[in-house]
């Protein structure tokens, strides 16, 4: 805060005044409304959501607190968004209503009303193609071409990955439990080896 308050004099402008307006509330703020705030960025469709895990661990805020909004978010929020959104994309009357509501809409903009026609034509267009049924291959094809794609590559890396992980706690566990074996063995024979020497 005070680092927040030094950086801002008198010259600044009226962006960064904002700007620096912002950033005080907000780290004011932020331990009071850090269940919230995690519960919306949970909710919303964000790539950015690691980085809010982040800053939830430098404001020390409790993982309970942190788990039980991102959980409320992701699990219930967030999910019925996706539902309702893929829903109403493959429901063709809900679409075709969805879409009528927003061209009457948008025909009340000034200006947008000449342009919505081949607006609309576009979006059919599109909508054709990504709800077109995939062709069916011939019979005749025997032989399936290996194809290459990044999408490919990338599964097989994390797949190696996987496994490679998957091994390694394998190994750590075997090499755990001999280790307590070894410590067992080693126990017993120097008890034994004591044992012998107090008898002599």
């Amino acid at each position: 805060m005070e680092e927040l308050d030094a950086s801002l004099d008198e010259n600044s402008g009226i962006i960064a005044t904002r700007l620096t307006a912002i950033k005080h509330w907000l780290l004011t703020h932020s331990q009071h409304l850090n269940f919230f705030t995690i519960l919306v960025l949970a909710s919303v469709p964000n790539p950015l959501f690691d980085l809010a895990g982040i800053m939830c661990g430098q404001f020390g805020v409790p993982f309970w607190k942190f788990f039980a909004a991102t959980l409320i978010g992701k699990a219930i929020v967030k999910t019925h968004i996706q539902t309702i959104f893929i829903i109403s994309v493959c429901n063709n009357q809900l679409l075709n209503w969805i879409e009528n509501e927003l061209i009457w809409v948008l025909s009340l903009i000034p200006g947008f009303a000449p342009a919505l026609p081949d607006l609309t034509a576009k979006l059919h267009a599109m909508k054709e193609k990504y709800m077109a049924p995939a062709p069916l291959a011939s019979s005749d094809l025997k032989v399936k071409n290996w194809n290459f794609s990044f999408a490919g590559m990338w599964n097989t890396v994390v797949w190696l990955m996987l496994l490679n992980f998957f091994l390694k706690i394998v190994n750590s566990t075997a090499q755990s439990f001999l280790k307590k074996q070894q410590e067992k063995e080693l126990a017993s024979l120097t008890n034994g080896a004591s044992a012998l020497t107090h008898s002599d």
